[in-house]
């Protein structure tokens, strides 16, 4: 048999570089935001200059990237800005304004070149102070992306220990083994309850895997017995041990019942488990029926000695699948007719919007810490009783399911004769 191929691995980044990369694009983010901000603020205050003023800083930028020394643009007139270094009127002709020229006067001390004025001076100075905060800022970035890297390893590191130990224990449970549990590290809570939500689920694994195996044993009992009688009594009539009568054909015949019987009995309850059991919803009278189950079976209680009544004293209308509360019915009177000692009393009622229906025997009763087990499936209290006596241990376990199928409860209780009760609850409307 060709085993399908395995899944392709799914490639992608480790946490410690997820990390790493988040916090590297904080960093980034943020000194490339603060740039465009510091550049939109320069932008802003050089709009709010006067518009000579302007002209004359683009011409001395232009100067600069041609790698001139002087500048041809006249030098801003604009006292309040370059203050007073300089002097008014320097510069200027009559009838000439303080944009028209950028040669320094005669006459005056010293002679200053365009490189020394203060409008230049004043662009250089702001250029200087922007290529300061633009080298810090680089500078910042690059301590930050350090501390950043160094921080996305201490927290990977953290954070990948618990995360690698969950993975490990469902790598083993996938290759089979359910009884790897992962360890519960301290830090994160959410890690802590990803590891303990591990464990609760692979203890559940393990519990329906041990179910599922002591199930397929019992059912392989359960079937093993008939069809072991049914292989001995025909190797027997075949070697001439025992002649074909109508005797040997009824024993034959009984055990293939109760072989029927069991497979129906296991596709009922798999059905109910699986909710996928289909219900035919009629009107009924709970009384009536009840009363027809306790009457087919009189005649296999007086053969055991065992008392069977019934106390119904009104009709009790229900809105069920009659088949299936029929078979709720038999199995608990059956069950209760092979532990009694004497007597066994069927009880129908009505409680608010609920039918009840109880059957009570004078046996010797449930330990109350087993009233809920004795509904799992082929469970016996008494490990001394036979296959043969004890039936096949589905009888409960499908009375469970059946009135769960109706939105009702089965319990298991104290019977007033002594021993055990059952009580089925079914709502009457549904």
């Amino acid at each position: 048999m060709t085993r399908p191929p395995a899944p392709a691995k799914r490639r992608g980044l480790s946490l410690g570089v997820t990390l790493l990369l988040a916090m590297l694009s904080v960093v980034l983010l943020s000194v490339g935001s603060t740039f465009a901000f510091s550049n939109l603020a320069v932008r802003n205050e050089f709009r709010r200059l006067p518009p000579d003023v302007q002209q004359y800083l683009r011409a001395q930028q232009e100067a600069q990237r041609r790698g001139e020394t002087t500048v041809t643009a006249t030098p801003p007139s604009c006292p309040a800005l370059l203050g007073p270094q300089w002097p008014p009127g320097v510069g200027l002709q009559p009838g000439q304004s303080t944009l028209e020229s950028t040669r320094p006067v005669a006459g005056t001390a010293g002679r200053r070149s365009d490189a020394s004025s203060p409008a230049r001076r004043f662009g250089s100075r702001n250029q200087d102070f922007l290529k300061d905060i633009q080298q810090s800022l680089v500078q910042v970035g690059l301590v930050a992306a350090a501390a950043s890297a160094l921080l996305a390893f201490l927290l990977s590191r953290r954070l990948a220990r618990p995360i690698l130990a969950v993975s490990a224990a469902a790598a083993g449970m996938a290759r089979g083994d359910l009884s790897i549990r992962a360890p519960v590290l301290r830090g994160e809570r959410e890690l802590a309850e990803l590891a303990s939500n591990f464990n609760e689920m692979a203890d559940n694994l393990q519990a329906l895997e041990n179910e599922r195996r002591q199930a397929v044993a019992d059912i392989a009992h359960e079937l093993r017995t008939p069809l072991a009688i049914m292989q001995a009594r025909l190797d027997a009539l075949e070697d001439g041990v025992y002649s074909l009568n109508p005797d040997q054909v009824a024993l034959l015949s009984e055990q293939t019942q109760q072989l029927t019987r069991l497979v129906d009995d296991l596709r009922t309850l798999t059905l109910a488990e699986a909710g996928r059991l289909s219900l035919h919803t009629e009107t009924l009278d709970l009384t009536r029926l009840t009363a027809g189950v306790v009457r087919d079976l009189k005649d296999r209680a007086g053969a055991r000695g065992i008392a069977l009544h019934l106390n119904a004293p009104a009709p009790t209308p229900l809105s069920a699948d009659a088949g299936r509360v029929r078979q709720i019915a038999v199995n608990l009177l059956e069950n209760a007719l092979q532990h009694a000692a004497g007597r066994v009393q069927a009880s129908v009622m009505t409680e608010g919007d609920s039918a009840l229906l109880h059957v009570d025997d004078d046996g010797p009763g449930i330990p109350e810490g087993s009233r809920e087990a004795v509904f799992t499936r082929f469970l016996r209290l008494d490990s001394s009783r036979t296959r043969g006596t004890g039936g096949s241990g589905l009888g409960l376990a499908i009375v469970q399911e059946l009135a769960q199928a109706h939105g009702g409860s089965a319990q298991a209780g104290q019977s007033p004769l002594g021993g055990a009760r059952f009580t089925v609850r079914l709502p009457t409307g549904g």
